[in-house]
């Protein structure tokens, strides 16, 4: 077996484009943010500016975050992942089964009288 990880479900391309948009969208947030300090709060147009800045640099950040969890994702899934032992919706079917059992032995005990 060799040293280097095994592809991911990205191609190298695509992971690539996807860290050049994590490293832009940083720095977009950097001179939005940068922008936003210069900007005077006690004139109108000031605060509109700010407000206006500010949303663009949340923006970013949450582009930020979705291409940050795609990576992570990623790389927490290299090899086959057909042979996980549990898929989410199937955790997810286990709760409501064991649920539904909690609720139907409730149902079937007697009551207690008063």
């Amino acid at each position: 077996m060799s040293d280097e990880k095994k592809q991911g479900h990205l191609k190298a391309e695509t992971r690539e484009k996807l860290k050049l948009c994590l490293e832009m969208s940083a720095e977009d947030t950097v001179d939005l943010m940068t922008e936003a300090y210069g900007q005077d709060i006690f004139d109108k147009q000031g605060r509109g500016d700010k407000v206006w800045l500010y949303k663009g640099a949340k923006e970013a950040l949450s582009c930020m975050e979705k291409i940050k969890r795609i990576l992570n994702d990623e790389e927490l899934t290299r090899g086959n992942t057909d042979e996980r032992s549990i898929t989410p919706e199937q955790q997810a079917m286990k709760i409501l089964e064991d649920v539904t059992k909690r609720l139907e032995e409730r149902r079937q005990k007697p009551e207690r009288p008063s």
